[in-house]
């Protein structure tokens, strides 16, 4: 589609000179038609990139697609009601400044439009648009304080077991051989089509043993298909080959006797064959509380003014969603949170001078970074973890990097300090040993279980700026201080009310473009509700 030309000849049609007596200056339509609209038109340039310049019918308005796509994610409405909405819903016409004869468009509409903006900057036009509106006004402004947290996005598929996934994976493949027509040179294309398409298994009824027989076949029949496509170049370039070749490395081990079930499935496998992007992944180290097929969001937002302070009853918060970055679902925090400051730097909003996180975010290498870059990271740290049971932990241990000695509850001092690197990634620890020192020592069945009887401790290369937090912690200036990321908590429950905690669609491009939107969509309320309580407190300093 080409570049729609721009309309802007007033008429006696248009909403806003119609319905004007309607729409008083505080309503949430008349705000958005008169802040958040013009916003959005600020972006028509970057907008008119996702279209061909001079080739095809003209398109939709982009401004206007970009408009309707965002009121859509602010009041939860699909597809279908929006494009309702934009034919007979007075509000949103007077909004998008549109006239009261306008007709709308097909709801297939707003998919092509997720689809050109799912291509174009990750996603982001529509959230960089309000951002930018934001810092503007001054309401968002580059570097100051932050605070940042994680949350677990549902993928917008349903939990399977392994035998699900191969089997679901094996009738993808098969379909998509038919669609290409070459069923034909497939010997066994019968008996595959009626074992994996036109069967209909009551699973619930079915003996473990039946399941196992199963899953065995069914690696014997992926081998088969994977060494038939070697010959079919064809189907080797279509993503249902990949998955299948995919699904066969993670569930099966090629042996003498054939394709064997592995017993354990790796980080990272797929998890549902209609979204191979979806990771299982979880919370506590138990894999029993919280657990999750999906994705992971990273939120980071400005810490409002006086942010320790209560504010008034009904007094909305003045900050706003700077960043909501997607990652895997088994990306660690402290990967996640690098991904956020690297594109908050890309996008001119620049590394946070002050940022406020919770005890997933700090290690000490993270604390180190940090102080490199003139950077306050704020934060618990967490306890050490002894997998031994109740013994001494890091903590109870004076640890001086420096001096490369460390001294033991008992008050001993190690004898023995090794740098330990690690090739591959470059990690740099400590280990200390008290080698003899430990043989007659009173507190030996508290400090270590080894056989030996002596205790070794390995700590990071900056164990003592995790020691220093660990003991800042306890200081009422830091608990003072922390109050400030409270209010993270707050902005990730109104995500999740806003529908962010399910992705509406499949796949990791167009899961960060729904998360994207939510964001973009809770600023603009947010802006809206600010711009009506300074009104309103406004009419009531005049009175």
């Amino acid at each position: 589609m080409s570049i729609p030309q721009q309309d802007h000849q007033a008429t006696f049609y248009d909403t806003s000179f119609l319905a004007q007596d309607l729409f008083d200056a505080k309503d949430r339509y008349e705000i958005f038609r008169r802040e958040i609209f013009p916003a959005l038109q600020a972006t028509r340039e970057d907008l008119c990139q996702l279209y061909c310049l001079d080739n095809g019918r003209p398109g939709i308005e982009p401004v206007l697609m970009a408009g309707v796509t965002l009121l859509q994610f602010m009041e939860k409405a699909p597809d279908r009601r929006a494009a309702e909405n934009v034919r007979l819903h007075l509000g949103w016409k007077h909004a998008l400044n549109l006239t009261i004869d306008y007709a709308g468009f097909h709801p297939t509409s707003l998919v092509i439009f997720r689809d050109r903006l799912t291509d174009h900057k990750d996603g982001r036009l529509i959230f960089d648009g309000i951002l930018q509106a934001l810092h503007k006004n001054g309401l968002v402004k580059r570097r100051g304080k932050q605070r940042l947290d994680s949350t677990h996005i549902l993928g917008a598929v349903a939990r399977m077991g392994r035998l699900e996934v191969v089997r679901e994976t094996i009738r993808l493949f098969l379909e998509a051989v038919e669609k290409m027509g070459l069923q034909i040179s497939l010997k066994d294309w019968s008996l595959f089509y009626e074992r994996y398409v036109d069967s209909d298994i009551a699973w619930h009824k079915i003996s473990k043993d039946s399941l196992k027989t199963k899953f065995h076949q069914a690696g014997h029949d992926m081998l088969a298909l994977l060494d038939w496509a070697k010959n079919q170049p064809d189907i080797r370039e279509h993503p249902q080959y990949e998955l299948l070749q995919r699904v066969f490395n993670e569930q099966y081990e090629l042996t003498a006797q054939g394709p064997q079930r592995r017993k354990h499935e790796a980080s990272g496998v797929v998890k549902n064959p209609h979204d191979p992007d979806v990771q299982w992944a979880s919370k506590d180290r138990d894999h029993k509380k919280t657990n999750w097929e999906g994705y992971k969001a990273q939120i980071a937002e400005t810490v409002p003014a006086g942010a320790t302070s209560e504010r008034k009853k009904g007094q909305p918060t003045t900050g706003f969603l700077t960043e909501v970055t997607t990652t895997e679902a088994i990306a660690s925090d402290f990967a996640g949170r690098e991904v956020v400051e690297k594109k908050q730097d890309e996008h001119g909003l620049g590394r946070a001078d002050e940022q406020y996180v919770d005890g997933g975010y700090i290690s000490d290498d993270t604390l180190a970074a940090a102080q490199a870059q003139d950077q306050v990271l704020m934060g618990p740290a967490r306890p050490s973890q002894n997998s031994s049971g109740n013994l001494f932990t890091a903590e109870s241990f004076d640890v001086s990097i420096a001096n490369r000695q460390a001294i033991c509850p008992a008050g001993h001092t190690s004898t023995q300090c090794s740098r330990l690197e690690n090739q591959q990634t470059g990690q740099v620890d400590y280990r200390f040993e008290w080698s003899y020192l430990c043989d007659d020592c009173p507190l030996q069945s508290q400090c270590t279980k080894a056989r030996s009887g002596r205790r070794m401790l390995v700590v990071g290369e900056h164990h003592d700026l995790l020691q220093s937090r660990r003991h800042e912690m306890q200081t009422k200036a830091f608990q003072k201080a922390m109050h400030q990321r409270n209010g993270i908590e707050g902005t990730i429950s109104e995500f999740s009310r806003n529908g962010g905690r399910r992705s509406r669609y499949r796949g990791f491009a167009k899961t960060s473009l729904c998360n994207y939107l939510h964001g973009a969509a809770i600023n603009a309320k947010r802006w809206i509700r600010l711009l009506q309580y300074q009104m309103a407190e406004a009419a009531i300093s005049v009175q």
